[in-house]
């Protein structure tokens, strides 16, 4: 849910009586942010998604979790950073759509745990110089029996001591009024106002797109799809309208009613036409066609403009990915256009500068997250404050250098242990059945026994 939503009748500050210091464009960059993630953005009464977004997610949180490995020395904080890293992909999602996502660690049932919020149920408050977050507001609903509720949580970070303030609202058809913590059931164990005394960073942690906020300029961090909203846009209309003409194309007959009248036979029986469920699909019954002729059965079979609607899909789908700089065919039809194996390799590496980026945030805020489990490991006694960790990479050090991706496998083709075709697909971004017709025929040795 789009919790920014509940607040379209108050601002945050008029609830809260905290600034969260968002301008008010980025506060709606973001709350139309998350109404595109959850599906619900304007236009998407008429034009449902296409799956953009979630290709877009899914293609980079795909790439980075068949790369990642993390490596922990400590038992106390083991397992929790292992559940973080094999969810990892929530993270990265949060980042493609909403700009960022926050890790707040917990202690409950004995054990450390952890939530992931995305930006939107969390706001920024303030950050230190080198873009470190010291201080938000979390946001979360909570539905006691028919009763609505909004928790809200301050953090605030100065002098190595790392404050927390709950406060409870009630939603009362959304008008907010401020209620003690015991009035609701889920609630009633929470501690008003606790701080961690003597840590070196924040309590809690946030991972972001580094992007440049070209919005307003601030440090709030911006979606990976920051600036392709409208393209977006189009392409869940410009596939509506695809699905719209296909629909509109079916096969119809058009036949006049006279024709399904009942007839009386020899025998006093009487015939006529049965319209089963598939008839009544393809069969409508008209009072005539209109025409002079007077026809009795008219046939409605249109011909479809399906390559020309196809490509223009495609051609907003490259915007998209241009706009991203997401590189080509990441969301795309790779084979919709012809490239050079120069354009094919060039959309990679600006598809794994992306991964780059995403996979250096991810390995410095591990470390955070692991100096906070390790502090909390030790408060609670569940062990030693030990936050050693190695995180490792093992992504194809070619990916990064093409040229030698390419040595590689022309060394592997010599070799026989790879076939031509495979050098097409890998660098021409060709199919099997592409590659394997545009692969030269060798030419056959003639031989000496050969008659001119």
């Amino acid at each position: 849910m789009n919790i920014l939503n509940l607040f379209k009748s108050y601002t945050i500050k008029e609830v809260t009586g905290i600034d969260t210091h968002i301008s008010s464009v980025m506060y709606e960059r973001i709350r139309l942010w998350a109404d595109m993630a959850a599906g619900q953005a304007p236009w998407n009464e008429k034009a449902p998604p296409c799956g953009v977004l979630d290709q877009i997610a899914g293609r980079l949180a795909m790439m980075v979790l068949r790369e990642i490995a993390i490596e922990v020395r400590s038992d106390a904080i083991k397992s929790v950073l292992e559940h973080l890293d094999a969810n990892i992909d929530k993270i990265i999602e949060y980042i493609t759509l909403l700009g960022g996502a926050l890790i707040r660690p917990i202690y409950s049932a004995g054990k450390l745990q952890y939530e992931a919020l995305p930006l939107g149920n969390y706001l920024p408050t303030s950050y230190d110089f080198d873009g470190t977050l010291t201080g938000a507001l979390i946001f979360k609903q909570i539905v006691d029996g028919k009763k609505l509720y909004l928790l809200v949580e301050q953090h605030a970070y100065k002098d190595g001591a790392h404050s927390v303030e709950c406060t409870l609202y009630r939603n009362d058809l959304g008008s907010m009024h401020k209620v003690n913590l015991t009035d609701c059931q889920q609630t009633a164990d929470i501690t008003p106002s606790y701080t961690w005394q003597h840590v070196k960073q924040p309590m809690i942690i946030e991972f972001r797109n580094h992007s440049t906020n070209k919005i307003d300029g601030s440090n709030v961090p911006v979606a990976i799809i920051a600036g392709s909203e409208n393209l977006i846009r189009d392409a869940d209309e410009q596939y509506e309208r695809m699905n719209w003409e296909q629909e509109g194309g079916e096969l119809r007959v058009f036949a006049d009613r006279d024709m399904f009248e009942k007839r009386v036979i020899r025998d006093g029986g009487t015939v006529g036409v049965k319209m089963t469920g598939s008839l009544n699909r393809l069969v409508t019954m008209i009072d005539g066609d209109g025409s002079p002729d007077g026809k009795k059965i008219t046939e409605h079979a249109p011909d479809l403009r399906t390559a020309s609607q196809n490509e223009m899909f495609q051609q907003i789908l490259r915007r998209i990915e241009l706009t991203c700089n997401i590189g080509k065919g990441t969301i795309s039809d790779m084979e919709s256009v012809q490239q050079t194996a120069t354009q094919y390799s060039g959309g990679r590496q600006e598809l794994y500068a992306i991964i780059d980026r995403i996979e250096d945030e991810i390995e410095v805020k591990y470390q955070q997250c692991a100096d906070v489990f390790a502090y909390m490991a030790a408060a609670y006694g569940l062990g030693s404050n030990d936050s050693h960790i190695t995180v490792t990479w093992n992504d194809d050090a070619t990916r990064k250098d093409i040229e030698r991706a390419k040595i590689t496998k022309i060394n592997e083709i010599n070799a026989g242990i790879c076939d031509k075709w495979e050098y097409r697909r890998d660098f021409f971004g060709e199919d099997e059945l592409t590659a394997k017709a545009n692969v030269p025929i060798e030419p056959v040795q003639s031989s000496p026994f050969d008659l001119a």
